[in-house]
């Protein structure tokens, strides 16, 4: 059913959206005339705006603001002509009109004030709403023969968890009438009005089942008609979904959090489902929704390098067009998008279906609905040791722990709190038959319903016991003299999260935090920084445990990547990683701006090479002297990748290149790299 989204890779999400107050609303759309132009800029899919925020419908519908303009209705036979796929996008929990009309069908706080995310008021997914919206919902499916749905605006995260991962929140608890009957009828209990964090966890896990509800309801209705539509949400598959029930993983993700792009393509690649990352086509400004509804397209360069990401790891990255409100739309949005979508076409037979070839799993095992909780935390935790990994080029994939371990001489285990039972074995097993575990701050403390434990689930393992958090707002880390110090600093280095006070039981102490001569308080400020080291209060920071064949590396704290004042710990997370891996599958020249990815496919090796320094904001990127990089040298082992024979290495489509081939090791050269190089072996 949605085994064609993962083989094509030029995808536009049109954002026509035309309110009421706008001038000549519709009036200067020419379908011809637009479909032209999205086959002319080599556009294979278009994710059409069929119901917007305000409540406009672009096609004719009995519920609903009515368009002057059948949109969706001109538009679909001239796609269907030019091999064009559409996906009708409608929003769902946004609905100015219907919200307006209906008051009582708003979401609200135990005062009644509505939730109000800007200028849109959010549905109660317990209301009568979710009836009118199911209704306009069957009308479009039932005359119109598109490729897919794709519902925006469904709530899913926890509030205190939003963030770009998960776009809508749902604000517990929701304390409309409807919302607080059906709980009530439920739970046989009043919804709270100040829960505890018990009774916040059965309220989420409530709220998260309406919206389950309402989610099979619409797929029954969209498939009564289309039975293979492909049908997704904004944040479906995400690692913070809660009910991951789509057909495809779509997830946001906007310039310039390339590192962010990546952990998303990442972590979607290994899940079993096609997947795109979708980011907004303009230049990004908060107020505007982050640039979705923008008319200043992003320079080339910049959506070139949020594109390579995406395809590199066998996705699609899904660029937002705003039209005009009158239908029209700049010619010059698509001549941009042509000098993307080009270019990827004639590479396409290289991107579809790669395996990735790595020596390292990250864990990524977050519990959204069971550890609602704890999941942001995980996240964190992953995506920094994403950042220090793909600076180094280390190659690892994003795992849960459901899949063979074996394969990876390292596993990583970044801070990831809620673990049950059988994913503690399948780690305790892996150490034990001779692997190398790498972990971080609270991993194994919760369970997988999110219970604490009394001590590390993986306590053994890690060689240490928990005894309390250590009581300081930071600490400091003091390398001893040895190989990591050399690696990363003799500096002491500000860790400023909360660590972990933890008693060596069979683990070697390798480096200790210091806690610092007081907390951070105004008070005790040395000027306008943080107290001193204190010498006398050294705690257990990084310690090493053999257990069985293997071993473990665990850091007490939680580690995080995210800007200036993270660098040294960056280099420390990238070292730790780096000495742990005996001989990487790959190695390069490339400076750390430069994102290579190793994969298999279809009885070859292909490498990616992204140039992330034409996507900087600092850099002169966008115009003709913007950084391009020269004689790239990549060298990957070929004893431990299954490959047919020898025959060619060159950069797709067709450039040869030179390369030396010796002890199961090959080595070529890139002469120039401009954005994105695939690099073939075969």
């Amino acid at each position: 059913m949605s085994k064609w989204f993962g083989q094509t890779f030029r995808k536009l999400h049109k954002l026509y959206v035309s309110p009421q107050w706008a001038q000549d609303q519709g009036a200067r759309f020419d379908p011809v005339q637009y479909a032209d132009s999205l086959e002319a800029a080599a556009i294979d899919c278009l994710e059409l705006y069929c119901k917007d925020h305000h409540g406009t419908c672009y096609y004719p519908c009995s519920l609903g603001l009515p368009h002057p303009r059948n949109i969706l209705g001109e538009l679909l036979p001239e796609l269907k002509k030019r091999d064009i796929r559409l996906i009708a996008y409608f929003s769902v929990c946004f609905d100015n009109y219907a919200l307006g009309i209906h008051p009582e069908w708003r979401m609200v706080n135990h005062l009644g004030d509505p939730y109000k995310l800007r200028p849109f008021y959010m549905a109660s997914i317990c209301s009568p709403y979710t009836d009118f919206a199911l209704r306009q919902l069957d009308e479009l499916a039932a005359n119109y023969e598109v490729d897919g749905f794709w519902l925006d605006i469904i709530p899913l995260a926890r509030d205190a968890q939003q963030d770009l991962w998960m776009i809508a929140p749902h604000p517990i608890p929701d304390y409309s009438l409807y919302a607080q009957k059906a709980y009530e009828a439920a739970m046989g209990e009043p919804l709270p009005v100040n829960p505890t964090a018990e009774e916040a966890d059965r309220i989420f896990e409530f709220m998260t089942g309406k919206v389950d509800d309402f989610l099979n309801r619409a797929y029954a209705v969209i498939r009564a008609y289309l039975p293979d539509a492909v049908i997704t949400y904004n944040a479906a598959g995400a690692p913070g979904d809660p009910i991951d029930s789509a057909d495809l993983i779509s997830i946001e993700g906007h310039a310039p959090e390339y590192v962010r792009q990546s952990f998303n393509a990442r972590w979607a690649k290994t899940r079993g489902k096609p997947f795109e990352i979708l980011t907004a086509g303009a230049l990004p400004r908060q107020e505007l929704g982050g640039g979705w509804n923008g008319f200043d397209q992003k320079p080339t360069a910049f959506l070139g390098v949020e594109n390579a990401i995406a395809l590199a790891h066998g996705g699609s990255m899904v660029f937002g067009q705003a039209p005009f409100a009158d239908g029209a739309s700049d010619p010059a949005q698509l001549a941009g998008l042509a000098e993307v979508f080009r270019p990827t076409r004639e590479i396409e037979p290289w991107l579809t279906e790669p395996i990735g070839v790595s020596d390292t799993g990250l864990v990524m095992a977050p519990k959204p609905r069971t550890a609602s909780k704890l999941w942001g935390a995980a996240l964190d935790g992953a995506e920094a040791f994403h950042d220090a990994m793909i600076d180094r080029h280390l190659q690892y994939d994003i795992i849960q722990l459901d899949s063979d371990l074996s394969a990876y001489q390292l596993i990583i285990l970044p801070d990831q709190a809620a673990l049950s039972d059988a994913e503690l074995n399948t780690l305790r097993d892996y150490v034990r038959g001779g692997g190398a575990l790498l972990a971080s701050g609270c991993s194994s403390l919760w369970d997988e319903n999110g219970r604490r434990r009394a001590d590390f689930g993986l306590a053994d393992v890690f060689g240490v016991e928990y005894q309390r958090e250590a009581g300081s707002d930071f600490v400091y880390l003091q390398l001893g003299a040895d190989k990591l110090a050399a690696d990363v600093t003799g500096l002491p280095i500000l860790i400023d999260e909360v660590a972990l006070q933890v008693g060596a039981t069979s683990a070697q102490v390798l480096h200790h935090f210091v806690l610092p001569e007081s907390r951070r308080t105004e008070a005790t400020t040395v000027l306008w920084g943080d107290a001193a080291p204190d010498e006398s209060k050294r705690l257990p920071g990084i310690v090493r445990n053999q257990f069985g064949e293997g071993s473990c590396t665990y850091i007490a704290a939680p580690l995080r990547t995210k800007g200036m004042p993270n660098v040294w710990v960056k280099r420390l997370m990238g070292a730790l990683a780096a000495n742990l891996i005996e001989q990487p599958l790959l190695s390069t020249n490339a400076p750390a701006g430069v994102e290579v990815v190793l994969n298999r496919q279809k009885g070859r090796i292909v490498v990616h090479l992204i140039n992330r320094y034409r996507g900087s904001v600092d850099q002169p990127s966008f115009h003709d002297n913007g950084i391009t990089l020269r004689d790239i040298t990549i060298e990957v082992d070929l004893t431990r990748i299954e490959l047919d024979g020898l025959k060619r290495v060159y950069c797709a489509p067709h450039t040869p290149l030179e390369y030396r081939y010796a002890s199961g090791r090959l080595r070529a050269v890139l002469p120039e790299l401009d954005l994105h190089a695939v690099v073939v072996i075969e």
